[in-house]
């Protein structure tokens, strides 16, 4: 007989190939030189809007924008010029030491114009990263759909409410599965499928051209996810060395006291904002819960058995996380929708109310582990601050420790059994925020020196996290601290 720690094998710690790395969108980087417009183009800045989450525009809002451009300011036209400033970009990413690169290819990129013509120039610019990527060792993990999509498409179908609009997105899909065939292997469909707050971003929804924006947004959620296992379906015949994976934006609530109200309500709140998503695609069938919910809350969600089929048939391979914080939930206080949630007190956050819990990432990816059993990635993860470069280098000592404490609950939760084979961290750069297109909420290893208004030089600049990110890769894990003494 031999003891159970011979039979078994016991993860100490981050795997010799586990993939360290960076994340960023095309959205925030690239500009909107050589492409169509997007949706996210027309989240213009304001210091004037105090709105919390920005950009679920109106058709008069988006016609106002188009005809008259003049009178806002669009962060996002310019982003970072990463459009024009790759290759510099990507060799100091390359000096990070990274084996892994998350980032999205833009839709409006490849076909600028119409669904039938995809721009050369467009595919020539990815075909160029993909060569450099390649030439350093770094695995590329790619994003189909990062929140980006084509104005017209919005305007003309409302997005991924029309079948049309569905179909449309595989052939682009089918077009760059098979031209980067042997080039990348990983591939995140859609960005954070559960996160429908600006349903013009994500679903690519007008709200005042549907009489029911909930349901509205509850039938596209259906046909992306139908549209996802299509495409998983041709990915599998053009490579079985595909891997693909469902993301979700981390919202896992818990209950504000153990008052069983509360307890019920984060559960049953988790399930319809985070679980269903990931249980559809991995499970590839609706779950009971979600039927009594669309029951009783009059959503009638079209759909047929072939439809039913295709998800049954083609479920995900890994699952995608973006983690920055956590929150509590009150019955009394709180309602089902996403993002609808109070601070814990116990907690302390950043200038944007954005808690910071270590643990919570952990218990998170304990949770997701159980309850899937489906290797783990971090798609995004990281620690947003107001900064400004009057010294040769930002000592960003609060960002290095908010990382070291995430990356040690994920050391943590792998030494508990849970497959983590990647870490991205968000972001290697200062880009433009996605939900307030400020650059002032800066999460970058590396500062871009660029205000709000796009003034600046753009040059870049190194901070101290951005060296001590490279060590981390280079000892594996190992030169990570425990943040307390009892979470080792």
């Amino acid at each position: 007989m031999e003891s159970l720690e011979e039979l078994y094998t016991i993860q100490d710690s981050f795997s010799d190939d586990f993939l360290w790395g960076v994340a960023f969108s095309a959205k925030q980087t690239e500009g909107s030189f050589d492409r169509g417009i997007t949706v996210a183009d027309l989240q213009d800045y304001n210091p004037k809007d105090a709105t919390k989450v920005k950009g679920d525009l109106s058709e008069t809002e988006i016609l106002n924008r188009l005809e008259n451009p003049s009178n806002y300011y669009f962060p996002k036209e310019k982003g970072i010029d990463f459009y024009h400033r790759y290759k510099e970009d990507l060799e100091l990413i390359a000096k990070l030491g990274v084996k892994c690169l998350r980032f999205s290819i833009s839709w409006a990129r490849i076909f600028p114009n119409d669904d039938e013509i995809p721009s050369q120039v467009g595919l020539d610019f990815y075909d160029s990263i993909l060569q450099i990527l390649n030439d350093k060792g770094i695995t590329p993990i790619i994003t189909l759909y990062h929140d980006d999509m084509p104005v017209r498409l919005a305007l003309e179908y409302n997005g991924f409410l029309s079948k049309y609009i569905n179909e449309s997105f595989i052939r682009y899909a089918q077009l760059i599965l098979t031209r980067y065939k042997g080039k990348v292997n990983h591939w995140i469909i859609f960005n954070q499928i559960n996160l429908t707050r600006v349903g013009l971003s994500s679903l690519g929804i007008v709200k005042d051209k549907v009489t029911d924006l909930e349901a509205a947004k509850w039938q596209a959620v259906h046909n992306k996810m139908v549209t996802a296992a299509k495409i998983v379906s041709l990915g599998r015949e053009i490579s079985k060395d595909f891997r693909f994976g469902s993301m979700l934006a981390d919202f896992i609530v818990n209950p504000e006291t153990c008052e069983p109200k509360d307890i019920v309500f984060a559960t049953e709140k988790n399930q319809m904002t985070m679980f269903l998503y990931a249980d559809v695609q991995f499970f590839g069938e609706y779950p009971g819960y979600a039927l009594r919910y669309f029951k009783e809350n009059n959503i009638c969600i079209q759909s047929d058995k072939n439809e039913l089929k295709v998800l049954k048939e083609n479920t995900m391979d890994f699952l995608a996380i973006s983690y920055y914080n956590s929150n509590v939930v009150s019955a009394k206080e709180n309602s089902m929708k996403i993002g609808d949630s109070k601070i814990n007190p116990y907690l302390e956050a950043n200038p944007w109310g954005w808690t910071i819990n270590p643990r919570g990432l952990y218990d998170s990816f304990i949770r997701y582990w159980d309850r899937y059993h489906k290797p783990l990635m971090i798609a995004e993860n990281g620690f947003g601050a107001i900064e400004t470069k009057e010294n040769d280098m930002i000592d960003d000592q609060y960002r290095i420790q908010y990382l070291n404490d995430h990356l040690y609950a994920i050391k943590k939760a792998i030494r508990q059994g849970v497959n983590v084979f990647a870490y991205c961290l968000w972001s290697p750069f200062d880009i433009v925020s996605s939900g307030t297109s400020e650059m002032k909420k800066r999460y970058g290893l590396i500062f871009v020196d660029q205000d709000d208004f796009g003034k600046g030089s753009g040059n870049r600049f190194p901070k101290k996290s951005y060296y001590w990110y490279q060590n981390v890769i280079q000892t594996n894990g190992d030169s990570l601290e425990s943040f307390e003494d009892d979470f080792k």
